[in-house]
């Protein structure tokens, strides 16, 4: 699993989307379909990554003196701030679980990963995962920009 995240992360910094869904077909079953188990461990392992990563992100811009925990993650779009709970569902839903990581809360990150891959259609598992990408993909170039170590991925201890 964790070659596929770490396929799909660096394919995604370079712009390789053929190269970052070729690694995700990889973990197809028999029937040409990704389990929803496996789909969950990829989730959490991009989730936790995205998480940690901006965290360090989160510390390095607030300076010594300030906690990081009061760090928040900002969506913008063309027109400026949007507030989180005015993105499609399944968007909010990955973008909880990275901020309950960041936060040092990877138990409530895995309860949101949990319900995005119940309540997901299978069609929308890929949109659930490009998102995870995109963000972890995204903290790592910002983290490379600002000359901050980049963790190795890793799996967590369980996903339930």
């Amino acid at each position: 699993m964790l070659d596929v995240a770490a396929v799909m992360v660096a394919a995604a910094r370079r712009g390789e989307l053929d190269t970052a869904v070729e690694a995700l077909l990889r973990l197809r079953d028999v029937q040409g379909r990704i389990p929803r188990a496996d789909l969950r461990l990829l989730l959490a392992v991009l989730v936790r990554y995205a998480g940690q990563l901006l965290s360090g992100i989160a510390g390095d811009a607030a300076g010594p003196d300030t906690d990081p925990g009061e760090a928040k993650l900002q969506l913008l779009d063309e027109h400026g701030p949007v507030p989180v709970d005015r993105v499609a569902p399944p968007d909010r839903t990955i973008l909880r679980a990275v901020l309950a990581a960041m936060h040092g809360h990877p138990e409530d990150a895995d309860l949101h990963i949990s319900i995005a891959v119940e309540n997901a259609e299978r069609q929308h598992f890929s949109h659930l995962i490009g998102r995870a990408v995109e963000l972890a993909s995204g903290a790592v170039v910002e983290a490379e920009r600002r000359r901050l170590p980049i963790p190795a991925l890793q799996l967590p201890p369980r996903v339930t």
